[in-house]
């Protein structure tokens, strides 16, 4: 961030990078709702699929949820490489989990079962979350119920979190996978930011880097919503540069005009 920047709206940070201490996430009903879900179905240990276009706030309700689950409640495990074959991703999770990978996959497996059984019996509840679940392939999916099937399929040991792209939601409806479908009760689907929210996400990522003045014009405002569809991370890239825009001129204020040329300038990174 320039210095210029930082002096004409008196920030202390830059307002609209992706590094966001979760108390400064932007929460509205819609995430505030997922959030209390998803935090209900792993208290139930029941397990879900949260899904979105990509920059709609997936990662941040799945943060949220983290710092709203009491401490030592839970074992939470990240999966973020989806992109794998049946057998890397097990020796992955149980990586993830601090097993030592050099076993056959059956025996991995059992390892991974077995543990998962160990924390569960501390009254911790093991909770497996996979990003970006859309790009796992079809055996590791039609796989996964059978990691949440413990004493003949009678206790819900393990909450499953599929967080990913709406092309998630129809993959889980196919017959193939009726089985992880039917172990997946909750299913969240976060839409993007309406107009009035818009204003509010603006105002909100201002005032936590320090500016307290109304920046955004209603037109302008308007315009961004138009140009990025409500999405939040287009929103940060185009609101970013809506500011160096109106830098280079003398008001601080960021009206239609700033927003337009802030559009042409940012139209690869938002289309």
């Amino acid at each position: 961030m320039s210095k210029k920047l930082r002096s004409r709206y008196g920030l202390t940070k830059a307002p609209f990078t992706k590094d966001v201490p979760t108390d400064e996430l932007y929460v509205h009903p819609q995430t505030e709702h997922a959030v209390d879900l998803l935090k209900a179905m792993v208290e139930g240990r029941s397990s879900g699929a949260l899904t979105g276009e990509s920059g709609t706030g997936k990662t941040f309700v799945f943060r949220a949820l983290e710092a709203h689950l009491p401490t030592g409640s839970c074992r939470l495990t990240y999966i973020h490489n989806s992109t794998v074959n049946l057998r890397d991703f097990y020796r992955q999770l149980g990586q993830a989990l601090g097993l030592e990978p050099k076993a056959t996959p059956s025996a991995l497996f059992h390892k991974i079962t077995t543990q998962i059984e160990d924390v569960a019996q501390q009254k911790t509840r093991p909770v497996l979350v996979i990003d970006e679940a859309h790009l796992l392939p079809l055996d590791v999916l039609g796989h996964l119920h059978i990691l949440l099937n413990y004493h003949r399929d009678s206790k819900p040991l393990l909450s499953l979190l599929l967080l990913g792209l709406p092309a998630l939601r129809d993959r889980l409806s196919r017959n193939a996978l009726s089985s992880l479908g039917a172990r997946l009760p909750v299913r969240i689907h976060l839409a993007p930011l309406a107009a009035a929210q818009v204003t509010e996400y603006l105002r909100h990522r201002l005032r936590a880097a320090g500016c307290a003045e109304d920046v955004f014009a209603e037109d302008a405002v308007l315009l961004a919503a138009e140009a990025t569809g409500g999405v939040m991370r287009k929103l940060d890239v185009l609101a970013a540069a809506a500011l160096d825009v109106a830098c280079d001129g003398r008001s601080k204020l960021v009206d239609a005009s700033v927003m337009a040329e802030a559009i042409k300038r940012s139209a690869e990174a938002i289309a």
